[in-house]
């Protein structure tokens, strides 16, 4: 079969000449119609972060990346009786696979789920970040009026912002920060009311333009109640990590920050504001299974537009080119169409 071959980091290509997965039991076997490229996957291509549970090793030696896709049952193993061969299904692994012509995934709710017929295979190919934002909201429990801000709106933290608007939740202010500005005007598309640009001076300072200071005895803060990190830690990236500015912006009492986003490195960050506040910080990793059911009838009813997020999309035989678009400012989510044939 195809599949992509991790080399190293900056170094991926197509190998024609992989062995394709046979099912065991309790295994399916997904042909592979698109793939997505994850942050985390782009953290592997930068920089090799994390590579042991982001690639699926081949019997050549190639290694193959991506683990959120969308397809077609291929193939049944023993003891799975709830699919038939060409059911439409969303896939996830726990460690690469993806970006190939099959895939072996467990028959179990929290990695393969039925697709409705009206989602396009890449729209499904987005139900597992969407998942991902529908835990960080439901962890964060936002009260009405809470202000809440998301770092880093790539294609988690805008799914952030639609399960904040499709949820319903009736919050005050909901503000993105990132680095592009193509970015930011697609988190003002789908429901952030206020953005601000981390290079075009302090955040805290930008943040406090929008919703005032807070000054107590506990310190001072920009009256965020609820702070998510998608961003996590890049290395390249100048200025202190947003986890350090989210203790800086979080309120002086009822603070919340989700973690989500990656760490590429071990971090230098002043704790302080940490002891004087009290937030609460809590990782988010993942969904529930309910999550990828409740995402796919978002996108099913019309109530969030996964499409408007895929800014572009690559045959598998240009995986090389796929990698380096997604490391550009100008793309949100890269799928691969597995299927696409190269003109």
């Amino acid at each position: 079969m195809r599949s992509a071959n991790f080399i190293k980091p900056g170094h991926i290509e197509m190998r024609p000449d992989a062995s394709a997965p046979a099912p065991a039991a309790g295994e399916v076997i997904v042909a592979v119609e698109s793939c997505g490229i994850c942050g985390s996957d782009l953290h592997l291509y930068r920089n090799n972060a994390h590579k042991d549970a982001l690639v699926r090793a081949t019997p050549e030696g190639y290694e193959i990346p991506g683990h959120e896709f969308s397809g077609r049952i291929y193939a049944i193993g023993d003891g799975v009786n709830n699919w038939r061969i060409g059911d439409r299904v969303v896939g996830v692994t726990g460690q690469g696979g993806g970006m190939a012509d099959y895939v072996a995934v467990p028959d179990n709710p929290f990695q393969l789920v039925a697709m409705p017929d009206a989602v396009s295979f890449q729209e499904a190919a987005t139900t597992e970040p969407l998942a991902d934002g529908l835990q960080m909201v439901r962890k964060a429990g936002a009260a009405n009026g809470e202000n809440v801000l998301v770092f880093g709106v790539g294609i988690i933290g805008l799914g952030v912002i639609q399960a904040y608007r499709a949820t319903g939740a009736d919050i005050g202010k909901l503000i993105a920060v990132d680095v592009h500005e193509a970015r930011l005007a697609k988190a003002l598309e789908v429901g952030a009311t206020d953005t601000v640009n981390a290079r075009d001076g302090d955040i805290v300072e930008q943040i406090q333009a929008i919703t005032g200071e807070e000054v107590t005895w506990r310190g001072t803060s920009a009256n965020i109640h609820v702070v998510i990190d998608c961003a996590g830690y890049i290395k390249h990236m100048p200025g202190p990590p947003p986890l350090e500015t989210a203790l800086r912006l979080v309120a002086c009492e009822n603070g919340r920050i989700v973690c989500f986003g990656a760490y590429e490195d071990r971090m230098l960050i002043d704790m302080m504001p940490l002891i004087n506040k009290q937030p609460v910080i809590m990782g988010s990793n993942g969904y529930a299974a309910e999550d990828l059911v409740t995402a796919l009838e978002l996108m099913r009813n019309g109530k969030v537009d996964r499409k408007g997020l895929i800014s572009h999309s690559f045959a598998l035989d240009d995986i090389a080119e796929a990698f380096s678009t997604q490391d550009t400012p100008e793309a949100i989510k890269v799928m691969i169409d597995v299927r696409k044939q190269v003109a």
